[in-house]
């Protein structure tokens, strides 16, 4: 889930040493060394022969974001791409389920992550298996010829053979987690992801406290580190072999042994600031990040806040290379090309507040709900919602960066958003009230991550219901309309093959 006005108390700084700090005294180098190879052995045992096409949320590690399998720019138009939409995924739930995103192996399998379950189906849309037990599962990882997820809340984290579909291992890794969007990652025999509620539990999200690495051959936890702030949708990224970087939810971003969770460097982020957005890695290894400024977290979605910051550090030492302020808040995960010279942001606020919504718990008749929700879908089918509560229209844009100093290099304005809550969570709303879905709402971002092609274009998902594929060489932009949310993950990729996800369907397209 994602949050909009919420407040945490997240500033106060947790001290003291951390597990990975016992570990380190209590190891010896020749111990660690031990350490790392078991895990290397453990990884190799683990891998197939061929690559997976889209292991991680955000792809490949050494290609986070970029695809070389995009549409051939002759082919792309709106009505080829409709044309080449081979099947769509929906659950028997509907609107009661939030897909997390969707990953593909090495045989171009793709697995399809939700709040109802994972399910695995072949290219052409054959069920493989589905693992509706877990509920909750937040987004998994592949690694080698396994699946690696862990449950929300319960912090049960699971190792799936990717064949099968069933348990190689299952161990509860923490008390708890956060309530958010934390992804599950993994590398070289190490799984890292986020355990422990930081505050108390609240109906649009709560922070984890701490980031952990587990060994992936046992679900032995290796290590515990807790950030200066609190942790919200954490990915962590791979710089190489050996060390892992994630961002906390004030900007505040570290590097650490991949092994024993020691501290290489960090930089704190912003007091009072929190965000919806996250980091990658470049390929010299410097980190990109979205997040915001300094006391911001009041006003961060009004329009104009300046709330917005764009920074790059540099991988050896953290240090910080530059900082660009956004004229609106900061939500998106950041891509960079893969020439390595642009990176790209989506900009847009967030909404969550569906009318609707509201009614619960007002003692309201069927038919004096069922004419509310008529009026709020008068509303949004007049693009007028917003306005009609007092309220600025959502302006949004796709923009690249020049990496080497942050100077804006192009800018893509697409058309206002006009609703109290983003596509399909009006409707959400109403089932919930109407007692037909236990899900008030899918409550996504304003965009997904981008992912930038071969030749450079550009394919992301707006929670307006609207898929683009635009080209900053041309200008040229390509819609596809699926009316519904998306959450962060964004579109994977696969010889002749894209996945578009929304928060409650899929889209798979044979190109």
């Amino acid at each position: 889930m994602h949050t909009i006005f919420w407040v945490p108390l997240f500033w106060v700084a947790l001290l003291g040493p951390t597990a990975a700090d016992q570990f380190e005294e209590d190891c010896s180098e020749c111990q660690s060394s031990f350490l790392q190879a078991e895990l290397r052995t453990i990884e190799k045992t683990i891998s197939g022969p061929k690559q997976h096409y889209w292991p991680h949320a955000r792809g490949q590690v050494g290609k986070y974001s970029q695809t070389s399998y995009g549409i051939d720019t002759e082919r792309l138009s709106e009505t080829n791409l409709t044309a080449s939409l081979a099947w769509k995924w929906s659950h028997a739930k509907n609107l009661s389920t939030s897909i997390w995103g969707t990953l593909i192996d090495k045989d171009k399998n793709i697995i399809i992550v939700s709040s109802t379950g994972l399910y695995k189906y072949t290219a052409d849309g054959e069920s493989l298996w589905n693992r509706t037990d877990l509920m909750g599962s937040q987004m998994p990882v592949i690694m080698g010829q396994q699946l690696f997820t862990m449950q929300m809340m319960s912090a049960i984290m699971h190792a799936i053979d990717l064949d099968s579909g069933e348990d190689v291992w299952v161990k509860k890794v923490g008390p708890g987690t956060g309530m958010e969007g934390d992804m599950v990652e993994a590398n070289n025999g190490v799984i890292v992801a986020a355990v422990e509620m930081f505050g108390l539990p609240d109906p649009i999200g709560t922070p984890a406290r701490r980031a952990i690495g587990v060994n992936a051959s046992t679900g032995d936890e290796l290590w515990s580190y807790t950030p200066d702030c609190g942790i919200w949708n954490i990915m962590a990224l791979f710089p190489d072999d050996d060390t892992v970087n994630f961002m906390d939810m004030c900007g505040g971003v570290y590097r650490l042994g991949l092994f024993n969770g020691s501290e290489l460097w960090k930089h704190t982020g912003s007091l009072f600031s929190m965000t919806d957005g996250g980091a990658t890695l470049g390929p010299d290894g410097s980190m990109y990040t979205c997040s915001n400024g300094p006391f911001t977290v009041a006003g961060m979605n009004e329009l104009g806040s300046n709330a917005g910051r764009a920074r790059k550090y540099r991988g050896s030492d953290g240090a910080l290379l530059w900082e660009v302020e956004l004229p609106n808040a900061c939500m998106n995960f950041p891509s960079i090309s893969p020439d390595g010279e642009t990176m790209v942001l989506a900009d847009g606020a967030n909404v969550i507040f569906a009318p609707t919504k509201d009614l619960k718990g007002q003692n309201k008749s069927q038919t004096e709900i069922d004419e509310f929700y008529a009026f709020q879908q008068s509303l949004l089918a007049n693009r007028s919602q917003l306005a009609y509560y007092g309220k600025d229209d959502l302006m949004a844009s796709i923009s690249g960066f020049d990496t080497h100093t942050g100077e804006l290099k192009w800018q893509h304005d697409v058309e206002p958003w006009y609703g109290m809550a983003f596509a399909l969570d009006e409707e959400r709303a109403y089932n919930w009230v109407s007692g037909k879905s236990d899900s008030p709402h899918c409550g996504p971002p304003h965009w997904s991550s981008a992912t930038i092609d071969q030749s450079g274009k550009v394919y992301i998902s707006r929670s307006t219901g609207e898929t683009y594929i635009y080209d900053p060489v041309t200008d040229a932009q390509t819609m596809f309309h699926h009316g519904d949310g998306v959450m962060m993950a964004g579109i994977s990729f696969a010889p002749g093959l894209m996945v578009v996800p929304t928060c409650s369907f899929v889209y798979v397209f044979h190109t």
